[in-house]
């Protein structure tokens, strides 16, 4: 049998999974010690700063301090199931003096209790092992569960004089720490046992993880969850962004054509994104082969055109290195004063270039780098390639 040959089988979830849910896991995570309702059409996204807010109320307002301190969880959802530790679907795991917790067993909820007004986006968050008491305790006529993949969750405890300042002023910062801890959890059981990870994407962000669920504990054990989005767009039910007629016409020669899209293209595409999720090291990696890309296909046709030979130039290609390409090759190839700016864009790409060293031969940046300064590295890189691009029409 050819092994591409594809055989239906019948798949049975992991729905009856009855192994025990210890004690000491339950008192880790307030979302495992009770349920909670939610609505999909209740989700606090972050407001355009000309939006007025001042009518919507307080968040949280019925839930006071306790000694002036609360207690917050923030949870997420991963589009992918974790493996389990020593068979064990729940555990969790410190990072930075922090626990993550962990859990394959959690569930929506879609209910309804009143036949004659069913609201199709209500929703409880709960463990799989109770989802039979809660049907019971509830009086819920009909419910339809849908099983999450690895529920994530990490506390924080804060002082402050009400939830809804606290969570203004970190919500972000609790994000991207929170991710930031989701990428090491990811990168540590990838590297412990690749065979049983391989299916984990390379790095996490958050439109990879629409929904964090945070709940606050404050006086008289007054426990609060509310749904959150890091963005508007992941909160969403529809996409917000849009190609305009030039975009979509650009993407469907890209799609219709029979050759790859440039490499340089590519990377520095993948740059933007890296750059905006916080990953400024592999952002500068692919501005750099970006650049070294666009920089040695000028060079190559410069030689040929000079009369030197494909095979001579493919000798010596080896032991040519992106810093002598940008640095002296360039100024060959290319009259620089028809390049605006070329002194400042040289020395952001001789930046990027440094950085990249770091991240490839150090295995981190070795100083402090900002989005701002890969964002600059990254429109450098943009005119550069359309310099050389353009003059060679």
């Amino acid at each position: 049998m050819s092994k591409n040959f594809y055989n239906n089988i019948s798949i049975q979830m992991a729905g009856d999974d009855q192994s025990p849910l210890f004690d000491d896991l339950i008192e880790k995570t307030s979302f495992i010690q009770s349920a909670s309702s939610l609505n999909l059409a209740d989700i606090i996204a972050p407001a355009e700063n000309h939006l007025d807010t001042s009518k919507l109320g307080h968040l949280w307002g019925d839930v006071a301090p306790q000694d002036g301190k609360y207690t917050f969880e923030i949870a997420t959802v991963l589009p992918y199931y974790l493996p389990d530790f020593e068979k064990c679907p729940e555990y969790s795991v410190t990072i930075d003096e922090a626990e993550i917790f962990v859990s394959s067993r959690m569930v929506k909820c879609f209910y309804t209790k009143d036949a004659s007004s069913p609201s199709p986006l209500q929703y409880y968050l709960v463990h799989r092992l109770a989802l039979g008491d809660l049907i019971s305790k509830q009086g819920l006529l009909y419910t339809h569960p849908v099983p999450l993949r690895s529920f994530v969750t990490k506390r924080y405890y804060m002082e402050g004089t009400s939830a809804e300042e606290i969570i203004q002023n970190n919500f972000y910062s609790w994000v991207r720490h929170f991710v930031n801890d989701l990428s090491r959890l990811l990168d540590s059981v990838r590297t412990a046992s690749p065979k049983d990870t391989k299916q984990l994407l390379p790095q996490m962000a958050t439109t990879l993880l629409p929904m964090f669920w945070i709940s606050v504990k404050g006086a008289n054990e007054k426990v609060a969850v509310a749904q959150f989005a890091a963005e508007i767009p992941t909160a969403a039910f529809r996409s917000l962004s849009n190609l305009d007629k030039s975009s979509v016409e650009r993407a469907q020669d890209f799609l219709e054509g029979s050759s790859a899209i440039p490499i340089h293209d590519s990377a520095l595409g993948l740059a933007t994104t890296y750059a905006y999720y916080g990953y400024l090291g592999l952002a500068l990696v692919q501005v750099c082969i970006a650049c070294e890309s666009v920089l040695a296909q000028a060079y190559e046709k410069f030689l040929t055109s000079r009369g030197v030979s494909k095979k001579k130039y493919a000798e010596a290609e080896r032991d040519i290195t992106f810093s002598q390409l940008l640095n002296l090759h360039l100024a060959a190839v290319r009259d620089l004063s028809k390049l605006i700016d070329h002194e400042k864009i040289l020395s952001q790409l001789n930046w990027a270039r440094r950085c990249r060293n770091d991240v490839v031969h150090k295995g981190s940046l070795q100083q402090v780098v900002t989005v701002n300064e890969v964002d600059n590295a990254i429109d450098a890189a943009n005119k550069l390639k359309q310099f050389l691009l353009e003059d060679t029409k």
